[in-house]
C-alpha cells in the first residue's frame, strides 16, 4: 500500500478520504467537528456542562434534561472555504462557498405532576446535527518539471512485472491496485518494451519535462439523527442518553494533467463517493451542586460503520488522437471510530455571564477497519496493526462565554484547540497534520418569551504538510481555512 501511494504520489498528493486502506481516512472518519446551533457553534460547542441547546445531545445528552419547556430549532449557515497551497516558492488560491443546514431539532418537555416524586421532568428530543464536514478545496501546478507520473506508472509495472497478457484484460479482472497502469496502457501513454515481457517505457523523449496541474474538491461529511432521552433529578442531577444514527455522503473529485512537448496531454481523474451508516450511543450526567455550578460527564461508545465505497478512475489522452479509458470498484467494509469520554464544567455569574470548558479525550490508536464482505478474513490485518505505531491518544479542549447585555440580547464567544493525534516523527503515507487544529468563534443573540434567534461565525484552520516528488521544491505546504456563519432560528412553547 505505502509503495502504490509513494509512487503515484504525484498525482495523489493528498490521500482520499473514502479510501479505507488508508491511515488518514481513519482519522477523517473518527474526528468530529459540530455544527449544531449558532449558540453552541459561537460559544466553541463547550455545553458539556450546560445544556438546554440542542446541540448538547450530541455532547453530553443529560443536557437534554435542563430544558423547561418544548422548543423547535433550525439552523442554516453559509460556508466559505479558502486554501493556501504552497509548492517551492509559488503559492496558490482557491475559494468555494456553499449553503447548507446544520441543524434541524425538536425537544419535548413532560412535566412530572406527581409532588412526592424527586424527578421534575421527562424530556425527548429528536432531529439531526452535522457532525463533520469534510468540505475542502485546492488548486497547485509546477512548471517545467523532469518528474512525470507516468515515471511512477511505468516503475510500478515493471516493479511488478505486469504482463501484457495481463493488462490485455477487461479492467475488472485487473487488480484495482493496477488500475493507473491498465488506463495509461489503453490510452496509449505507455508502452511494452518490445521481446521483454513485463516491462515498460513511457512515451516521453529522453529528458523530457512536462507541466503540471491538479485541482482537488471534496463535498460532504457525516449527520447524526439524534434520539434522545432524559429526566431532571430534583433540579441536581440531570441524566441522558442518546441513540446516535449517522448517515456519511462524502463525495470527491480529483483532476491531475500533464502537458507534454507538441501539444500533447493527458489527465487522470478519480472521482470517489462514500456511502454508508452507523450507530452509537451516548450516555451523560450533569450535577449542579449550586445554581452557579454545573460538572458534567458524558461518554460515548465506539461509532460501528458499515460503508461502501465506489472509486470511478478514468484517463483521456490527447495525443495524436484523443484516447480515453475508465473503470469503476466498489467494495464494502466496516469502521470503528474510538471511543470518547468528555469532563466539563460551567460557571454561571449573577445571572449576567457564564464560562464553560469541556475536556474531552480520543485515543486514536484504538480505530479499527473490519471486512464487510468485499475482501478475505485478514484483508485488514496489516493495517490495523500498524495504527497504534502512528496515532496516539489526544486531549481537545473547548472553551466558551457568554454575557446578556440585556435580559433580550446576548455576546458570545468561543475558542476551540484539537490536539494533533499523530505520534512524534511519524507521518501517514506522504501526508501529516503539521500542527493542532483551532477553531475561533464569536456570535449574539436575541430571545423573547417564546422565539430567539442567534448568529455565529466561526473560524477554523487546519494546516499539513504533503509530501512532494520533486525534492528541489520541498514538500507541498496546505493551509485550509474554513468560515462559517450560521443563524438559527428558535420557537419555545
Amino acid at each position: 500500500m505505502k509503495k502504490f501511494v509513494y509512487i503515484f504520489a504525484i498525482a495523489i498528493l493528498i490521500p482520499s478520504f473514502a479510501r479505507p486502506q488508508g491511515m488518514i481516512d481513519a482519522f477523517r472518519l473518527s474526528s468530529q467537528h459540530i455544527n449544531g446551533t449558532a449558540r453552541a457553534a459561537a460559544m466553541g460547542n463547550a455545553f458539556g456542562a450546560l445544556g438546554g441547546d440542542f446541540t448538547s445531545l450530541s455532547i453530553n445528552p443529560a443536557g437534554i434534561a435542563i430544558y423547561r419547556s418544548s422548543e423547535f430549532v433550525i439552523t442554516p449557515s453559509i460556508r466559505f472555504n479558502k486554501s493556501e497551497t504552497r509548492l517551492g516558492n509559488k503559492s496558490f488560491m482557491d475559494n468555494k462557498y456553499q449553503l447548507k443546514f446544520n441543524n434541524v431539532g425538536y425537544v419535548g418537555f413532560i412535566a412530572n405532576n406527581n409532588p412526592s416524586s424527586k424527578v421534575v421532568n421527562f424530556n425527548f428530543g429528536i432531529g439531526v446535527n452535522d457532525v463533520s464536514d469534510y468540505s475542502q478545496n485546492f488548486f497547485v501546478e509546477t512548471g517545467a518539471s523532469a518528474v512525470s507520473f507516468l515515471d511512477g506508472v511505468v516503475n510500478w509495472a515493471n516493479s511488478e512485472a505486469l504482463s501484457n497478457t495481463y493488462l490485455k484484460q477487461a479492467i475488472s479482472n485487473i487488480e484495482f491496485r493496477d488500475w493507473p497502469t491498465k488506463l495509461a496502457w489503453e490510452t496509449y501513454l505507455i508502452d511494452p518494451v518490445e521481446g521483454v515481457d513485463g516491462q515498460y517505457t513511457n512515451i516521453l523523449f529522453e529528458g523530457e519535462k512536462v507541466k503540471q496541474s491538479k485541482t482537488y474538491g471534496q463535498r460532504g461529511g457525516i449527520k447524526e439523527y439524534t434520539f434522545s432521552g432524559g429526566m431532571n433529578i430534583n433540579h441536581t442531577v440531570y441524566l441522558g442518553a442518546t441513540l446516535g444514527i449517522h448517515d456519511v455522503s462524502i463525495s470527491q473529485l480529483t483532476d491531475y494533467t500533464e502537458f507534454l512537448e507538441g501539444n500533447n496531454s493527458f489527465t487522470f481523474t478519480e472521482n470517489q463517493y462514500l456511502d454508508g451508516a452507523g450507530y452509537n450511543l451516548k450516555l451523560g450526567l450533569i450535577y449542579r451542586p449550586t445554581n452557579s455550578f454545573r460538572l458534567g460527564f458524558a461518554y460515548h461508545t465506539p461509532t460501528y460503520y458499515n460503508l461502501t465505497d465506489e472509486a470511478r478512475l478514468s484517463m483521456q489522452s490527447k495525443l495524436s488522437e484523443t484516447r480515453s479509458s475508465e473503470g469503476i470498484n466498489t467494495y464494502k467494509y466496516d469502521f470503528y471510530t474510538p471511543m470518547k469520554a468528555i469532563l466539563s464544567g460551567a460557571v454561571i455569574i449573577n445571572k449576567k455571564a457564564l464560562v464553560s470548558v469541556d475536556g474531552e479525550f480520543v485515543d486514536y490508536s484504538s480505530m479499527r477497519f473490519r471486512n464487510g464482505g468485499s475482501y478475505g478474513e485478514d484483508n485488514f490485518t496489516d493495517l490495523n496493526s500498524q495504527i497504534p505505531g502512528v496515532y496516539k491518544g489526544v486531549i481537545n479542549l473547548r472553551t466558551g462565554v457568554e454575557y446578556k447585555v440585556t435580559p433580550q440580547f446576548s455576546l458570545r464567544g468561543g475558542y476551540e484547540l484539537y490536539g494533533n493525534p499523530y505520534k512524534p516523527s511519524n507521518t501517514v503515507n506522504e501526508t501529516t497534520l503539521s500542527d493542532n487544529s483551532s477553531v475561533l468563534s464569536c456570535g449574539a443573540g436575541f430571545a423573547s418569551k417564546g422565539f430567539f434567534f442567534d448568529v455565529a461565525y466561526r473560524q477554523s484552520n487546519s494546516k499539513y504538510t504533503l509530501y512532494s516528488p520533486q525534492p528541489n521544491l520541498g514538500n507541498v505546504a496546505l493551509n485550509n481555512t474554513n468560515n462559517k456563519v450560521l443563524f438559527t432560528l428558535g420557537f419555545r412553547f
